[in-house]
């Protein structure tokens, strides 16, 4: 590898670098842009917001400083646990209502109605106060983790979704969620972000990978290895665990690294998970009801597209 070579690659990821930081995004520099424009957007087509509770700021301002939060009320346990009523019934009936990887067989908005009443609430006042304008809703799905495997796997390990900044990940537990049920991990952002620049800018990764190539590992496995012993070596104290009473809701930004699901044997966890985007218009709860909210993709391609 020549001298110019390095010089631009080193260039290339210090680019790389500075779009994470800015756009809090691991879509890239050319990519990521286009989502930050639109939030932008929707902002300024957003008419005086309404007047938010100081609780709802408070975690609005959590939220943004650390790329996480989570809040609980009484009216939201109470919809949460109508919900997992709804479900355990159907288990007890014998209903094959979970697929292989533990997801929910139907599309959820329309088979709970109590969703649309969680977004109308507290969570959906928190939405507004975050983004600062209207939010719609990409999709949402509903799991039931249980122990199946002898070591995590997947979502189970530290990993980054890697979707645009903009996206808010709202986890909405049916249960009450204790640290032994596999509650969600966080690491704040800018500890995440710090792991970051030492995977973009120190080489490590590329030896990995190279390394791992050879062995015939996945690169997945790779970059989940690394962040975990980022975290065991330097930030093991940051990692924050959010659990409660049924109805407890995680918001986090797709983009900190996070993990979740593994609970200890014996134990489950029932968990509804959305991602969520600003929007120049009202939320359209109507369209939700009659079409559903499946998911067709992993992000939209067109931030300001209609879902």
């Amino acid at each position: 590898m020549t001298v110019l070579t390095r010089f631009k690659r080193a260039v290339g990821r210090r680019l790389e670098l500075q779009a994470v930081r800015k756009h809090r995004s691991r879509l890239g520099r050319h990519l990521a842009p286009r989502y930050s424009e639109h939030l932008e957007a929707c902002r300024a087509a957003f008419a005086a917001a309404p007047a938010i509770a100081p609780e709802i700021a408070g975690k609005a301002r959590e939220f943004d400083a650390k790329g996480f939060t989570s809040l609980w009320t009484p009216e939201n346990q109470k919809l949460a646990s109508a919900m997992l009523d709804r479900i355990r019934g159907e288990e007890a009936r014998g209903v094959q209502i979970w697929d292989d990887v533990g997801r929910y067989r139907d599309e959820i908005f329309t088979t709970f109605p109590e969703i649309e009443q969680l977004f109308r609430g507290a969570l959906g006042a928190f939405l507004t106060a975050v983004y600062r304008a209207h939010f719609k809703l990409f999709f949402g799905v509903l799991y039931k983790s249980e122990r199946i495997a002898d070591a995590p796997i997947g979502s189970q390990l530290w990993h980054t979704d890697g979707g645009p900044g903009t996206c808010i990940n709202v986890m909405i537990y049916l249960k009450d969620v204790r640290p032994e049920d596999g509650a969600m991990e966080c690491l704040p952002w800018d500890a995440s972000l710090a792991i970051y620049e030492k995977e973009l800018c120190s080489g490590e990764v590329e030896r990995r990978l190279r390394s791992a190539a050879a062995r015939g590992e996945s690169e997945r496995d790779v970059k989940c290895g690394l962040y975990l012993d980022e975290i065991l070596r330097s930030y093991r104290t940051r990692v924050e665990q959010p659990h409660g009473k049924a109805g407890l809701i995680v918001p986090f930004r797709n983009n900190i690294l996070h993990k979740g699901g593994y609970p200890q044997a014996g134990r489950d966890r029932y968990v509804c998970v959305f991602h969520v985007y600003p929007s120049a218009t009202a939320t359209p709860f109507e369209r939700y009801r009659n079409m559903g909210i499946a998911k067709v993709a992993s992000y939209p391609k067109d931030p300001a597209a209609d879902f």
